[in-house]
């Protein structure tokens, strides 16, 4: 946390509780800036490090908003990242005094870019028809198309989720407006909380017509299908699993099976077998969660071209290093260079161990069966060794505890706590904390 003092040409954030922040707002007719961050999000402390304290940043900060930090996995901060739906740090909130989310934002942004969001920001706290007020249209039946258009557009600003929304303005849309540039641009904005229904009726027209909407926005390559995939993965995760919609998800595999292909991606099969592992993981399925994370790895991960991504990596890697070994860079003048290092060498294999972790942690999660935890062992193993990481080792040690092996599961945690990457961190704290539960023979909840 960063103290008003050292934001004293910069931004000054507020000390209260939420409850204070909020009273302060509505008294002063502010909207509340929210910055949501965590200990280990490096954009996060780029931002505090050289946006933040800015002077021009400050001048329009400081009398526009009530300027606030809380940090997502901690006290109250945990409650107010769950109430707005933050995915994604850093993410920026701009809040009335009533509590009620007028726009929203995030990522590293320089200056400039930062500037023009809280502008935004100013402007739709001044709309004289807030979400709220469209809202509560919606709710009471408002269906015409000029409406539903206009409460579309207004919701991509916010960056709320529009899935649903653009369903039922699909089915009163006509050609022109579908080749609407404006509305367009609004529906494809990115944002992380975006969502589109897999499978859906507009679904359908982005898949006919993908490359016209492109050509019409002004985007490059696959932008439009990289979008509706991310949109079409977050609705997965909000609405089909969250509600347990098991007959969504066949749709939802062939619906990514058919972006993959259209982007010509050479993991299609794997993917799709992780997304039926991460289903019967998010619905606590255990009878169903097994087979489908030994499907995913033996006849996903384990199928693509290994040594063909080591060989790339160390290709990638010797690029990278070129100018610093050649002098014309300086690695001492980078900010962590050793775990930048880490990760440069192996920026294709991380996926794939990030993946084989997730496998295995979720087998950790739900199953007890010996010859599983030993197969999940298997797993964190061989990533372990291509991609040495803390949160890897933290859920090897919690596999070694429930098969019983205390005394290697206590070793392997605090191995995981001497990662560089932790050190000095949260992160590190809740793996110490996780070391005294293995100590007492305690299962951590909570591996990494």
């Amino acid at each position: 946390m960063c103290t008003t003092a050292l934001f004293a040409q910069g931004i000054n954030f507020d000390q209260g509780t939420w409850k204070e922040v909020l009273a302060k707002a509505k008294a002063e007719d502010k909207l509340v800036f929210i910055d949501v961050y965590t200990s280990w999000c490096g954009p996060c402390k780029k931002m505090s490090a050289e946006v933040f304290p800015l002077a021009q940043v400050g001048e329009v900060f400081n009398p526009s908003f009530v300027n606030y930090k809380i940090d997502a996995e901690k006290g109250e901060g945990i409650d107010i990242a769950r109430q707005f739906g933050v995915r994604s740090f850093p993410t920026y909130l701009f809040v009335n005094g009533d509590g009620i989310l007028v726009y929203r934002s995030g990522g590293y942004n320089p200056a400039p870019a930062f500037l023009k969001e809280a502008n935004i920001a100013i402007k739709e706290k001044h709309d004289p028809k807030p979400l709220a007020l469209w809202d509560d249209e919606y709710l009471a039946g408002r269906r015409d198309k000029t409406f539903l258009i206009d409460y579309l557009k207004k919701r991509a600003v916010v960056k709320v989720p529009n899935g649903d929304i653009l369903e039922e303005a699909f089915l009163v849309l006509i050609k022109e407006d579908l080749e609407n540039k404006e509305l367009m641009e609004a529906v494809f904005a990115y944002d992380p909380n975006m969502t589109f229904v897999p499978g859906g009726k507009f679904y359908q027209y982005v898949i006919k017509n993908y490359k016209a909407i492109q050509a019409r926005i002004g985007k490059k390559d696959d932008y439009v299908l990289g979008v509706t995939n991310a949109g079409m993965y977050q609705y997965f995760n909000t609405e089909i699993i969250k509600n347990n919609k098991e007959e969504m998800l066949t749709v939802m595999l062939a619906a990514q099976k058919q972006l993959m292909e259209l982007m010509k991606r050479d993991d299609v099969d794997a993917t799709l077998k992780g997304l039926t592992m991460k289903y019967y993981r998010g619905t606590k399925n255990a009878k169903k969660l097994v087979p489908a994370a030994l499907d995913y790895v033996n006849n996903g991960l384990l199928k693509l071209d290994i040594p063909g991504k080591i060989a790339a990596d160390k290709a990638a890697y010797q690029k990278m290093r070129e100018p610093y070994i050649k002098g014309e860079k300086d690695s001492a003048q980078v900010e962590g260079w050793s775990s930048m290092q880490r990760i440069s060498a192996n920026q294709q294999m991380v996926d794939i161990c990030y993946k084989l972790r997730d496998a295995a942690q979720a087998i950790y999660s739900i199953a007890d069966n010996p010859k599983m935890l030993t197969k999940a062992m298997e797993w964190v193993k061989l990533a372990e060794g291509y991609f040495p990481h803390f949160s890897i080792e933290a859920v090897y040690a919690g596999l070694l505890l429930k098969s019983g092996r205390k005394k290697e599961a206590a070793d392997m945690m605090r191995k995981a706590s001497e990662d560089s990457f932790v050190k000095g961190g949260d992160k590190q704290k809740l793996l110490w904390a996780n070391l005294a539960q293995i100590q007492k023979g305690e299962v951590p909840e909570q591996l990494w």
